[in-house]
Formats: structure tokens, sequence, C-alpha cells
């Protein structure tokens, strides 16, 4: 299983970005079953936050079109709830000192362990390198081992 990150879907809606193609691209493999790609519920939050938000969207989506998009997104992609054990290797195991919105990525590596994901897909390779126990790709990395 591989963890597609926020920004991948963020890209794939937005046909303006440089990143749209390879991002869709990512996201069609998962539709036709030919990427093993996953999310979590904090995934489908941080997305509907970004593409509703005139700051971080250049043409935010009204939110029954980005509610309309995250049930999009459930309808193929396998959606994985963790429970409280994660809080527990987050603080225990995960991270190392990260303060302000870093333990957000912090969090999503200890709901990756605690489901047996060792591989995330994303363009925030810097945010995640330094998490030893997993693996970081982008999308076009993504592609080219299917």
């Amino acid at each position: 299983m591989i963890l597609v990150d926020t920004n991948v879907l963020v890209y794939a809606v937005n046909e303006s970005a440089p990143k749209h193609q390879a991002s869709r691209r990512l996201i069609e493999g998962v539709q036709g079953k030919t990427v093993p790609g996953v999310l979590f519920p904090q995934i489908l939050l941080e997305f509907y936050a970004i593409v509703t938000n005139r700051k971080r969207f250049e043409q935010p989506l009204e939110p029954p079109v980005a509610r309309k998009q995250v049930e999009a997104l459930r309808s193929f992609f396998p959606v994985i709830s963790c429970g409280t054990e994660t809080l527990d290797i987050l603080f225990g195991e995960t991270t190392k000192g990260e303060t302000g919105s870093g333990i957000f990525d912090a969090y999503l590596v200890a709901q990756m362990k605690a489901s047996g994901i060792a591989t995330i897909c994303t363009y925030n390779t810097a945010h995640f390198i330094c998490f030893k126990q997993i693996v970081v790709k982008t999308p076009e990395e993504v592609m080219a081992m299917i």
C-alpha cells in the first residue's frame, strides 16, 4: 500500500498546476487499481481545507463541490482509520521534536506505521525524508515502478 499525500490530490484537481498531469495519472492509476493507493481521513480533511481556502488555492472550490470531490476520492481510494494507539506511536517512536504544523506530518507517519504502510507518495519530500522508517516517493517515481 502507498499513502497518497494531500498535495498530490490538490495538484490532481488544479489543472493549472505544473504537477497536475503526473498527479492526475497517479490518481487514475489508483482508480484503475494499478496503483495501491490509500488515504487516511486526515488527508481528506487537509484536501478539503486547502481547496476551499482562497489563500491556498487560486480558484477555491465551493464547499458542496469540494465535498463531492472528497466523496469521489472515497469511492475508489481505500480510506484507513487508525485508533488512538497512533498517538502512542506518535509520541513514543515517531516524533523527533517536531513543532507547529510538523506534528501533522509526524502523525501521518505514525498512522502509516500502525497500518503497515511503508511508502508515502508526495511532492513534499523534504517534510518526510527525516523519517527513516518510511520510503518517500513522488508520483513520477511511483508510476515508474508500476
